[in-house]
C-alpha cells in the first residue's frame, strides 16, 4: 500500500477525530481547535464536544504538530486545548480559566522505573519530549538547571528515543494520576514491545488551558468558554473521572 502523504494523512485524521469526538453534525460557527497529531485521551473528546454545545458553537478540528500549533494559535489562526501557563505562552496566548489538570509522567528502559521518583532525579540527565512541551519551565520551577534535551516531533517520537537509548527518560502528560488508567492510553499502547516502562509515580501536575492570541479573532471563544467553566466545574470534574 503506498504511503499517505502528510496533508491528506492529517485530513483522514481529521475525519475520524470529527467522529471520534462527536462534532456536531450542523454547527455554526465553528472555530477552528488545533490538536495534536497523537490519539486523544479516554474523556478529552467527551469534554470537547461538551464544552462547545454549552457554549454555542462547534470545532473545526485541525490535527497539528504540537509546535506549530502553538505558533499558529498565537498568531490568531484558531484556538488550542491542552496547554499549561508559562510566563514565555502568557506573552503570546490568552488562556481560559482552568479547565483539567495533567500529570507529567517518566518512561525510561523497563528496569529502571524505580530509580525516579520526581524531577530531581532527573537533573543533569538527557531527557527527549515533544517539540514543544513546557517540560523546561517546570524544571526551571522545581530549581533545576538547564535540562539536557532531545526534542521529538510528537510524544510517539519521544518515545521511540528512549527506546533507542538516546535519553535517559521521555516525558509525556496524561490526564490521569493512576498508573493503571495511564497504562491503557493508546500512546503508550507499544511500551512492552520498544523495552520500555512507565515510572509508576507522575512527577508533576500543572493545569490545562485552552488558549488563543492575544489580539486573536478567536478571544469570544475563550470568554464563551470561561462563562460554561465559572457555571460547570463539578460537571467538568464528572467528566474527567468517566
Amino acid at each position: 500500500m503506498p504511503l499517505l502523504h502528510e496533508p491528506r494523512r492529517r485530513q483522514m485524521l481529521a475525519l475520524a477525530l470529527g467522529q471520534a469526538w462527536a462534532l456536531p453534525a450542523r454547527a455554526a460557527p465553528l472555530v477552528p481547535l488545533f490538536v495534536g497529531t497523537g490519539p486523544p485521551s479516554d474523556q478529552t473528546p467527551q469534554m470537547l464536544a461538551w464544552v462547545a454545545a454549552q457554549a454555542g458553537f462547534g470545532w473545526d478540528y485541525r490535527p497539528t504538530p504540537w509546535l506549530r500549533a502553538q505558533k499558529q494559535t498565537a498568531a490568531g489562526e484558531g484556538v488550542m486545548y491542552g496547554l499549561s501557563r508559562t510566563p514565555r505562552r502568557e506573552k503570546e496566548l490568552l488562556f481560559s480559566l482552568p479547565i483539567w489538570t495533567n500529570h507529567t509522567w517518566a518512561v525510561v528502559r523497563d528496569g529502571e522505573q524505580a530509580s525516579i521518583k520526581r524531577y530531581g532525579d532527573l537533573n543533569g540527565q538527557v531527557v527527549c519530549w515533544a517539540r514543544g512541551s513546557s517540560y523546561g519551565d517546570l524544571f526551571t520551577h522545581a530549581g533545576l538547571g538547564r535540562m539536557d534535551v532531545r526534542e521529538a516531533t510528537d510524544d510517539d517520537g519521544a518515545l521511540r528515543m528512549a527506546g533507542a537509548g538516546r535519553c535517559r527518560a521521555a516525558l509525556i502528560t496524561l490526564e490521569t494520576d493512576d498508573l493503571k488508567r495511564a497504562l491503557r492510553h493508546p500512546a503508550l499502547a507499544a511500551l512492552q514491545a520498544r523495552g520500555l516502562a512507565l515510572v509508576p509515580v507522575p512527577l508533576t501536575t500543572s493545569a490545562l488551558h485552552f488558549a488563543t492570541g492575544h489580539g486573536s479573532r478567536w478571544t469570544w471563544v475563550i470568554e464563551k468558554i470561561n462563562q460554561v467553566v465559572a457555571r460547570s466545574r463539578s460537571e467538568l470534574e464528572k467528566m474527567r473521572h468517566g
